[in-house]
């Protein structure tokens, strides 16, 4: 006698099982509605807003199967930017990076929109320059003026570049793109962001994440306008934190 076997689920709808049960266990953490969407992102593991009465949070497919005491964490963490919480968060995403799918840095830099040539300052010609005086030319990244974060009232603070190690990109604000800002200062803030390749961000004796080691510290003052650059900055920061990015 014939017998039709069960048709296992699909991966989709596993998903939106998984997701509803997540819901639910933060629920009972946050206190109210919870909307959660899962993504399969490369970079950025967890972003959340807070909409009335509803909490939205996208997450890496690795929280569907989250245990208790991240969940918790998370919850601390959306709720009040707890400080452990996010250490906890850190070390549960770098033991899971084996669920984070890999693009090399060549097919991320091809999604982006490289934009290295301002108006009064080239990047490109920075880096380029750069690389040659003090790495040999082996730094492999690339270096483009990132958006201008909109800002409501008056900017306290600026944060005047980046690096990404996924993409190996350098983004550089807008605002220093200005006749005022002098050309040694803009190099300043490459070189710093090219040391960026070279020591890569570990964790402390804390668990923490440490982004800026010692020996990147110790490295950034060889930079041969390191003190007239730090001056300069002293002197002028106001200038970048007025700065009309948006006409930059």
């Amino acid at each position: 006698m014939a017998r039709q076997l069960p048709v296992a689920p699909e991966p989709n709808r596993l998903v939106k099982v998984w997701r509803r049960v997540l819901e639910r266990r933060l629920r009972t953490r946050l206190r109210g509605k919870v909307a959660v969407e899962i993504h399969d992102n490369t970079h950025t593991m967890l972003t959340f807003q807070r909409q009335r009465a509803l909490w939205r949070l996208r997450l890496h497919h690795m929280f569907l199967a989250a245990p208790d005491d991240v969940l918790q964490a998370l919850a601390s963490f959306v709720r009040k930017g707890d400080a452990d919480a996010s250490a906890l968060l850190d070390r549960y995403i770098e033991r899971n990076r084996i669920f984070i799918r890999r693009l090399s840095p060549a097919q991320m830099r091809k999604r982006l929109r490289l934009s290295p040539v301002g108006r009064y300052h080239d990047l490109g010609r920075i880096y380029e320059r750069l690389n040659e005086r003090y790495f040999q030319s082996r730094i492999d990244a690339a270096i483009t003026y990132g958006p201008a974060p909109r800002v409501k009232g008056p900017r306290k603070s600026i944060k005047m570049g980046s690096y990404s190690a996924d993409s190996k990109v350098i983004r550089i604000h807008p605002a220093l793109d200005q006749p005022l800002v002098p050309r040694y200062f803009v190099e300043w803030i490459v070189f710093h962001e090219m040391l960026h390749h070279v020591y890569r961000a570990r964790r402390g004796d804390d668990g923490r994440r440490c982004i800026h080691p010692p020996e990147l510290m110790e490295h950034e003052k060889r930079f041969h306008d390191y003190q007239r650059a730090l001056a300069w900055e002293r002197e002028n920061l106001d200038l970048l934190l007025c700065a009309r990015t948006e006409q930059v």
